[in-house]
């Protein structure tokens, strides 16, 4: 009895040791596919990273004061990815985005350039929209070798990027000069600077000021306030009041901008009002209402172009949105594409995308026509003059 109750003991074991073996057999190594392909993912060799599916990350604030930007590029980019799997992917494999909120926090942005290069699907990164949170990831993906491309436009991400990573905006050094050329032109040349107490506000300060002693005027004065914080500008104008200034320069995003155009025009201050892409954006002219009236400010999108592939690019958002695209919806949408044709010319590897993002021919996209310098940053034709007519921007011819 003993002996058959044994002989039945082995034969289950024996079944289960079996099992066990051929189930363990079927499994594939994490980022490999059935094929057997046994190459590193992501980042050299010909492993496809993620069995199908060819994945982005993205980064930047969907919640708090630049809250507005990081859903323009989250929904550009969303576009982009909808067209491109839309047309059959990318060599024939779907492209996703990995999203994720920054917070337009500078430590939350590190955590999350952590988070994706640690993830070897990832083959690179869209974002960050605010240059502090570029500034703070910049080291990570560097260290990591992944490639990315910011829209941050402070003058000190041409110096800080690395090898890894790329800016698609146009940079405040460049957006600063062009600005402060036209107010000039303008007949004038003693500004009055009110500028956000952040990497961005005072890097384009900075150029502004440089600027204007360049072209022979002098800053009237300027004044700084904290993004998200300040809401009465009382002190600040009366400063600014009180000043020979001729003209106001804000570096600044829309909140504080509509808020300082605002009490500015309440306090009777009938100053220009002269700013660079950042008030660039219908929030403004929504906030600010019939103060934004006569704002000059520089861009790359404009509704009144007659540009084909702006005018499809308007035409898709709206299908698809049921609103006007705004800059950054356009910068979304270009940096997904990009990454796609050099994914799709070069395949899925981490230092051959960044190599081809190097020598990139031109691409012709919703921003304009861009190639990269050896500095990383995008090189474009010209900014557009805009001024805000009747609650709507419009070209100055």
């Amino acid at each position: 009895m003993l002996s058959k109750k044994l002989k039945a003991l082995a034969v289950l074991f024996l079944l289960l040791f079996t099992i066990v073996a051929l189930i363990g057999c079927g499994q594939e190594t994490p980022g490999q596919e059935s094929s057997g392909d046994s190459g590193p993912s992501g980042s050299g060799g010909g492993t496809p990273a993620s069995g199908g599916k060819i994945i982005l990350g993205w980064v930047s604030p969907l919640t708090g004061t630049a809250a507005n930007q990081g859903q323009q590029l989250l929904d550009g980019a969303n576009l982009a990815v909808k067209e491109i799997n839309e047309s059959g992917g990318i060599n024939g494999k779907m492209l996703e985005l990995d999203p994720q909120d920054d917070k337009s926090d500078p430590k939350e942005a590190a955590n999350i350039a952590t988070k994706f290069t640690s993830d070897d699907r990832i083959l690179g990164v869209v974002g960050n929209y605010n240059s502090s949170c570029a500034l703070a990831g910049f080291p990570i993906y560097n260290e990591a070798g992944l490639p990315m491309i910011t829209v941050g436009t402070s003058p000190v991400i041409t110096e800080q990027h690395g090898p890894y990573c790329f800016r698609l905006a146009v940079t405040d050094a460049f957006q600063g000069k062009y600005v402060t050329e036209w107010l000039f032109e303008d007949g004038f040349s003693k500004p009055a600077i009110l500028y956000e107490n952040n990497d961005y506000g005072r890097g384009l300060m900075e150029v502004v000021e440089a600027e204007v002693k360049n072209l022979g005027g002098e800053v009237a004065i300027k004044e700084t306030y904290m993004m998200g914080e300040t809401k009465d500008f009382t002190a600040i104008l009366t400063k600014v009041k009180a000043s020979d200034a001729d003209c106001l320069f804000i570096a600044g995003l829309y909140n504080e901008g509509a808020l300082i155009t605002k009490q500015a025009r309440q306090l009777g201050i009938d100053l220009p009002v002269y700013s660079n892409e950042a008030l660039f954006e219908q929030i403004y002219i929504d906030l600010a209402g019939e103060a934004a009236e006569g704002t000059k400010v520089c861009g790359l999108l404009v509704p009144s172009d007659p540009d084909p592939v702006v005018q499809k690019f308007f035409t898709a958002y709206d299908k698809e949105y049921g609103k006007l695209a705004g800059t950054f919806s356009a910068f979304g949408y270009d940096m997904v594409k990009i990454f796609a044709r050099a994914i799709e010319e070069v395949g899925e590897d981490r230092e051959k995308i960044t190599e081809y993002l190097k020598n990139m021919p031109e691409y012709e996209g919703a921003s304009g026509r861009i190639t990269f310098d050896e500095e990383h940053d995008a090189v474009r034709p010209t900014l557009k003059r805009i001024i805000v007519r009747n609650g709507n921007f419009e070209l100055v011819q």
